[in-house]
């Protein structure tokens, strides 16, 4: 498999300075060493396939507007330029006004469409603590209602999430199912700042 398969990639992108953190996953699926390249909304662009960059594009205007989360497939080419099918997922960080002050998602490479190494990952930790089956099922739906992507695609954001949390799947899930449910007095849209602070706990620290 080459490395760039499969891929998980993260970034967060600051709204009021116009900068952009990858992670080493999202630098690889772009065909570059980590820390190689700066991160830029123009570098992003370039790699996007010509005929999906305006539907991107409006995607992420959209987020950077109102900071509702987004799921967004579309094409990619990386450096050498072999193409990738991938899905974007993103929501936002807001400031006390409701200004949207940070932009954060996931770039899912989905390119092999059998998903293998996702359910073969799920089936693993499925396997290893079979009582927290349902709470990873809830928490797959918690996201694919979220942002409106596949059950393999969740998958991988909250395997994603384990790995570089040093947490247990099922516990992330756990985390994920808790977020869920609306505290009394509190508006059901923020049901997406609080699946945030499972997702990007170094953004809501």
């Amino acid at each position: 498999m080459d490395e760039t398969d499969e891929l998980t990639g993260v970034f967060i992108h600051r709204v009021k300075d116009g900068t952009w953190w990858w992670s080493d996953e999202m630098y690889r699926l772009h065909g570059y060493p980590p820390d190689s390249v700066e991160p830029t909304s123009e570098l992003l662009r370039e790699h996007q396939h010509a005929d999906d960059r305006e539907r991107v594009g409006k995607a992420l205007a959209a987020v950077r507007e109102d900071g509702k989360p987004i799921g967004c497939y579309h094409r990619i080419a990386d450096a050498s330029g072999k193409e990738h099918a991938v899905v974007m997922v993103a929501d936002a960080r807001s400031d006390d006004a409701g200004g949207v002050v940070t932009v954060r998602g996931f770039i899912v490479d989905i390119t092999d469409p059998l998903s293998r190494h996702a359910r073969s990952l799920a089936d693993g930790d499925v396997s290893k603590a079979r009582l927290s089956q349902e709470d990873i099922d809830l928490a797959r739906g918690i996201l694919m209602a979220q942002y409106g992507v596949d059950a393999d695609v969740a998958l991988r954001i909250m395997r994603w999430q384990s790995q570089h949390t040093n947490r247990r799947m099922r516990d992330v899930a756990g985390a994920l199912v808790a977020a869920a449910p609306t505290p009394a007095g509190e508006p059901q849209h923020h049901l997406a700042h609080r699946v945030g602070a499972v997702l990007y706990p170094s953004e809501n620290g």
